[in-house]
């Protein structure tokens, strides 16, 4: 029997803490600097705490209201991503888009520990209502068409806000995409009848990642004690961002645009993952707006030329899916008893190990996180003010 998971998270292999440490003992970054000391204030404010945990009381309670609010924040948001890195093609012929969103208000709020606190996460703290980006694209490109994939509401997901004006040119997908089998030919994956649908393949010109672990997700059989929930709950939550980046890959068109939401550039996964898309596209941008929690960690990245037909990048992007593919079954089936793992800091080594990332990726790594971490800086100076901690 299944049931809805809630209990906080817990840590993933690297904390965004030790990982600024790391870069500040090797380079001279203000940014980064302000953010860690702003982050320790925060950290010993007891009274923090609390105030999230009130705010998560009163988010587990969602009403239609506070979906169509996020809905609304979310569409504002997209608009000052787009305004500041163009992640909606320029040229005026119609194009195709894909948004991956599986996300629950239930995240919307949560705990100190999600903003400040000494563990990284991927990024699964939620703050839409599903269909915000694809509203805003549609609205802005008449002529365009879309697809979304969702968890279905009886799996915990929530309700489609898209507006109805706009739905003859959106296709709505209710899947699970854990159900399908995104590793097929990996020895050891059990078999999955659902494969990811051959007219997803190659085929958008913009792929929006923007779906994160659910702690409504509905389909694990969890039973026993507390602890093994919560192990429960962060292979979904692995296992599923992994998905995530193989669906882009598999359904981005040559030369198409990655945007996906990743927290604390400095640390893992989100490092390694900049430098996945660097690597596989001609432009890679970042931006973290002001529309909304400024004073956490996440971010968007956009990559544009993903994957373009030379041999290089043909044969970077079989490498990086079949090593993406063999680790999203590790995440699922593997471990000690045969139900899945946590993600280890060493998992993304077929992209790029730690000791690269801070060695000859360093500078650039820099470079894309300074504004973020600038960004962040402010908020968190414009929320202590707020609640009058000095």
């Amino acid at each position: 029997m299944s049931r809805p998971l809630a209990y906080e998270y817990t840590a993933p292999p690297l904390d965004e803490n030790a990982a600024a440490l790391t870069i500040l003992k090797a380079r001279h970054v203000p940014e980064l600097a302000e953010l860690h000391e702003l982050r320790r204030k925060g950290w010993r404010d007891a009274g923090l705490d609390g105030h999230f945990q009130t705010q998560r009381k009163v988010a587990d309670q969602s009403t239609h209201a506070s979906e169509v609010f996020w809905f609304e924040m979310m569409k504002k948001g997209m608009k000052e991503i787009d305004d500041a890195v163009s992640v909606l093609p320029s040229q005026g012929t119609p194009f195709e888009f894909l948004d991956i969103w599986s996300v629950s208000l239930l995240l919307l709020q949560s705990s100190i520990s999600d903003h400040l606190s000494t563990s990284s996460r991927p990024p699964m703290v939620s703050s839409c209502c599903p269909g915000g980006f694809s509203s805003f694209t549609l609205n802005k490109k008449r002529l365009t068409k879309g697809v979304g994939l969702s968890l279905p509401a009886s799996s915990g997901g929530h309700s489609f806000m898209l507006e109805n004006y706009l739905r003859p040119r959106y296709q709505l997908i209710e899947k699970d995409i854990l159900e399908y089998n995104l590793a097929p030919n990996v020895p050891g994956t059990p078999f999955l009848t659902d494969m990811l649908p051959d007219a997803l393949l190659e085929r958008f010109q913009l792929v929006f990642i923007d779906g994160h672990a659910l702690r409504t997700y509905a389909s694990l059989p969890v039973q026993g004690k507390l602890d093994d929930a919560r192990e429960a709950h962060v292979v979904y939550r692995d296992s599923l961002h992994i998905a995530h980046l193989i669906i882009a890959l598999e359904c981005v068109r040559p030369g198409g645009t990655i945007s996906t939401r990743l927290s604390h550039p400095e640390a893992f996964p989100a490092s390694h993952i900049l430098y996945f898309l660097d690597q596989l596209s001609d432009e890679l941008a970042v931006y973290k707006p002001r529309t909304m929690h400024t004073y956490r960690g996440t971010f968007y990245v956009v990559a544009k030329g993903v994957c373009r037909r030379t041999p290089a990048l043909t044969e970077l992007k079989a490498r990086y899916l079949t090593g993406l593919q063999q680790l999203w079954s590790a995440l699922r089936w593997g471990g000690p008893s045969g139900r899945g793992r946590r993600m280890s800091s060493d998992d993304l080594d077929f992209i790029v190990s730690t000791e690269e990332i801070l060695g000859r990726y360093l500078d650039r790594l820099i470079e894309l996180g300074r504004p973020v971490w600038r960004t962040q800086a402010q908020g968190l100076h414009r929320f202590f003010a707020k609640k009058g901690i000095e």
